[in-house]
């Protein structure tokens, strides 16, 4: 997914708060601390994955 999506992109979206697809699940929204702790362990999820070849 990381290929595809790269995680920086996700910075905003979670600071600005997040409006999931479905009722039952409520809206969220991050601090800086924990959006910058959560790009982190995503970029370190990167490192331990193979590429995908086609």
């Amino acid at each position: 997914m990381h290929q595809r999506y790269p995680v920086e992109t996700l910075e905003e979206a979670l600071a600005e708060g997040i409006i999931t697809g479905h009722p039952s699940m409520p809206q969220f929204q991050f601090e800086a601390d924990q959006i910058n702790d959560f790009i982190a362990f995503l970029k370190s999820l990167e490192r331990s994955v193979p590429p995908i070849t086609r």
